[in-house]
């Protein structure tokens, strides 16, 4: 006998109309963004013992945590983007050629008001314009560019909002982290620095001086010491509103790459993108002083138009001048934020070629002064890494996801490759004897079916630089599946040393660390102790406590307006 539901005229049960979610029903959109690898995975649990294909060096004691998109609840927009998802954390603790496997979402106050829900609450990136009217005033961050640790915790950090605080061991979330109080910022970096030699944080926002969504210029920089004390902090305007992601430190000096990915109020209230990119402006360069600087310290370098990724290393030279190294793409990367009056262009930026570039800063030169790269290396990358004791210093080696379109795809089987072709995982030398020169390369290819995601370092107890291992999540995109590589750093033709499976798919992730699991033991010990525990934020931020003193006075007028009509008292 058929199925009664055979039976029932088909019935449209999509929950999108004109581009926007109707009803209560919990399906995504028939999109690109929620297909393929970037299917919402939703998953919270834990794995003991993963299934291993080769040998875990044991030496390896320590956890690689790692941070992803995965949103919670169909959005409200059928057109919403990747990095709109909710964040959720996974941690691999590995020890003594064992792997487990943990996955928690980040309870930020977004997340919590729409688990409440049961639904999307929040509309747009980064646009709380198009948010549902209950949730005007709550914190909106998602929390899901990457995961640090820093004095025993670790702090999931977007650069729309404030960190984070989850705890290491569990995943379970803290709360909202304000340095004790001594950062009220509403927005905070995704990428914080931590000097190797001082134990510092040095940290920046940008779209800082009041609520994070009114597209201004305001940029903070502030240094944390080891003891968490803040002992630096110095406001000023970039020279226009646009995206600072990434930073680089040296020594004496802060780097602050700011993207001609412009912001715009106007668009914004009328429900549109929060970036436009601007094909005309030029990429700049901040320099900022890390100690006692003031707003007139800050110089800006100026350069033809490109599209910032992510940076290796940074340096002083012999000269004092400050080499910075990082992926310059030739046209926009984030293609759904076109040029104003213009449709997104996935053909165009697949064609974009992104080299590393390095630049040289010379502190004395005049503010607004045109560079150009002093070298480029064609990479054809992005999602450098560097051996983390070597932040601030002269570097040899860094790390990088490489395309080569020259290398066989199985379109077939996998479709397009979600999140880009980044099919290699390459490693590079600079020449030890001439800054101006590059080195060699050594390249790993994932196979016709399968991309990789950012990969992190683990360093060798006592070894040089790069003396250690990288460890990056395989997407199988035949398979729908993830495993976690790991090879021997500074040989990965040879191939992995180790893979981990995993037996489910994770979402395209951005960032993330590896942390030994020594550290970890020593800030638990000291948390337990004369430190206490991690204390979330006590007091809501600055721009909050406005919201809801203007609201409260709203109300205030409303009622009396209301009582003076005789509507709520005596006529």
């Amino acid at each position: 006998m058929a199925h009664l539901e055979a039976l029932v005229p088909e019935v449209t049960t999509y929950p999108y109309t004109n581009g926007k979610k109707t009803g209560s029903r919990v399906k995504f959109p028939d999109t690109a963004a929620f297909s393929s690898m970037n299917k919402p995975s939703r998953f919270e649990g834990d794995i003991f013992d993963l299934e291993i294909t080769g040998e875990i060096p044991k030496d390896i004691n320590g956890t690689f945590y790692r941070v992803q998109p995965d949103h919670r609840f169909p959005p409200m927009f059928e057109d919403d983007i990747h990095f709109n998802g909710d964040g959720s954390v996974t941690a691999i603790r590995i020890q003594d050629g064992h792997a487990d496997f943990k996955q928690r979402y980040v309870r930020t106050d977004k997340f919590l008001k729409e688990e409440e829900a049961r639904q999307s609450l929040f509309g747009r990136y980064r646009n709380p314009y198009t948010d549902n009217e209950s949730v005007r005033g709550v914190i909106r961050t998602v929390s899901n560019t990457n995961i640090t640790f820093w004095r025993g915790m670790l702090l999931a950090s977007k650069e729309d909002g404030p960190p984070f605080a989850v705890d290491p061991a569990t995943l379970e979330t803290i709360g909202r982290y304000d340095f004790e109080g001594q950062v009220t910022a509403p927005t905070f970096t995704a990428h914080p620095k931590f000097d190797p030699d001082t134990g510092e944080m040095l940290c920046f926002a940008y779209e800082a001086g009041a609520d994070g969504a009114d597209c201004g210029a305001d940029v903070v920089s502030w240094t944390i010491d080891a003891d968490g004390r803040k002992t630096e902090e110095l406001w000023f305007k970039a020279p226009f509103a646009g995206m600072i992601h990434d930073c680089g430190i040296s020594k004496n000096w802060l780097v602050l790459p700011l993207t001609p990915l412009k912001m715009s109020l106007d668009r914004l209230q009328a429900g549109g993108n929060k970036f436009a990119w601007d094909p005309n402006e030029d990429q700049v360069y901040g320099l900022v002083p890390r100690r006692g600087g003031k707003p007139e310290d800050v110089k800006w370098f100026r350069a033809d138009n490109g599209f910032h990724g992510h940076v290796a290393g940074c340096y002083e030279n012999a000269d004092g001048h400050v080499v910075f190294d990082l992926t310059v793409a030739d046209g926009n990367v984030f293609f759904w934020f076109p040029p104003d009056g213009e449709q997104p262009d996935l053909a165009k930026r697949s064609r974009l070629s992104s080299p590393t570039c390095r630049w040289v800063f010379d502190p004395s030169a005049e503010t607004n002064t045109r560079v150009t790269a002093s070298l480029e290396w064609t990479t054809n990358g992005e999602f450098s890494r560097i051996d983390d004791r070597y932040v601030t210093k002269k570097y040899a080696h860094f790390w990088q996801l490489k395309v080569d379109p020259t290398r066989p795809y199985d379109f077939a089987k996998c479709g397009p490759p979600a999140g880009g072709l980044f099919n290699c995982m390459a490693h590079y030398t600079w020449d030890p004897a001439d800054e101006g020169r590059t080195g060699s390369e050594d390249v790993y290819f994932a196979g016709p079916t399968a991309t990789f995601q950012e990969p992190v370092f683990i360093p060798r107890d006592g070894g040089e630089e790069g003396e250690g291992y990288l460890a990056a999540l395989k997407n199988n995109l035949d398979e729908l599946r993830n495993d976690v590589v790991i090879w021997d750093a500074l040989n990965l033709a040879k191939g992995p040393l180790a893979t981990l499976h995993l037996p489910l798919r994770l979402r395209l992730g951005f960032h993330g660390n590896f942390v030994d699991h020594r550290d970890i033991e020593a800030w638990q010990e000291r948390r337990a102790g004369e430190l206490g525990p991690v204390q979330p934020a006590k007091e809501p931020l600055p721009w909050q406590k406005a919201f809801a003193a203007a609201r409260q006075q709203q109300n205030g007028h409303a009622n009396g307006a209301v009582n003076g009509n005789g509507v709520n008292g005596s006529s």
